[in-house]
């Protein structure tokens, strides 16, 4: 399932307010490319780490449902991307979670 949201401008204050401390999966843009596809036990902190780390400009989630496993929402999402695009985003090949 991708995700349908629009990306939203990256910023603390952005994240702080409307982002969940709940799980789920995410993307971040920067310069208008798609540059990493992640997951979080919490939404919230994971983002905030990447917006202090690596500066994105945009970014947009979806959480896991009751029963659902970031990981595995983030396994799926990666072969979706991957089977379309032919390679992980630039982000994702360094990754150092």
């Amino acid at each position: 399932m991708p995700i349908s949201k629009r990306f939203s401008s990256a910023s603390k204050e952005k994240i702080r307010s409307d982002v969940p401390e709940s799980g789920g999966v995410y993307e971040l843009k920067s310069f208008g490319n798609l540059v990493y596809i992640g997951m979080a036990k919490n939404l919230r902190r994971r983002l905030l780490e990447h917006y202090r780390d690596k500066n994105p400009n945009g970014f947009r989630y979806k959480k896991a449902g009751f029963f659902g496993s970031p990981k595995k929402m983030e396994d799926k999402h990666l072969t979706q991307y991957g089977s379309t695009d032919g390679e992980l985003p630039p982000w994702n090949t360094d990754d150092t979670r």
